[in-house]
């Protein structure tokens, strides 16, 4: 598995998002196992790389990443769900799902960062429609949210703000989204 530094999303992040306090990487899903292994080999890949950038989250100056694959536990999440305002989807017959109490969703991590971000809906599509360009129904993707306690990654962001972490395969793509929140004050 590598990271896709060439991929044009990168260069949109840093021109027209910089002060996005997510941590994105893209990987390429060549010879990565199926289904969860898949996704835990990502998430971890993305991890070890992250410490070679310059910027974590909004820390300039962070410690070396480590994480403990034996604690890593993953749930599915509906690619409805995860990309919905809030988090908040309606169903059928008028009922209306949210995200569990704590449980933070894209959407918030996206615009209520500790210091907030000058980005609105127009923006928050178009950076979501260059992650996943194909197909503009999102079922395809397969998503999974990961825990918070297998990597100290969560520590600043377990201070106060909140942590997420997903992984996003893009069988279309053949590749992976990760997404990190985890921010302080």
């Amino acid at each position: 598995m590598r990271e896709l530094t060439d991929d044009p999303v990168y260069e949109m992040l840093d021109q027209r998002f910089p002060e996005l306090q997510l941590d994105y990487m893209l990987l390429s899903a060549e010879e990565s196992p199926a289904g969860e292994a898949g996704h835990k080999e990502a998430v971890l890949t993305a991890l070890r790389l992250m410490n070679r950038r310059s910027r974590i989250g909004n820390l300039l100056v962070f410690p070396p990443i480590t994480a403990d694959p034996a604690k890593m536990q993953g749930k599915p999440v509906d690619p409805e769900r995860f990309f919905a305002e809030n988090g908040t989807i309606l169903r059928e017959g008028g009922v209306r799902e949210t995200p569990a109490p704590g449980e933070m969703c894209y959407w918030a991590a996206f615009f209520d960062p500790p210091y907030g971000v000058p980005y609105n809906k127009t923006d928050f599509y178009l950076l979501n429609a260059a992650l996943f360009p194909i197909p503009l129904k999102k079922d395809p993707l397969q998503i999974m949210s990961w825990s918070g306690d297998f990597t100290n990654y969560f520590d600043q962001g377990n201070e106060w703000w909140g942590t997420a972490l997903w992984s996003i395969y893009d069988p279309l793509m053949q590749r992976y989204v990760i997404i990190g929140a985890s921010l302080t004050d």
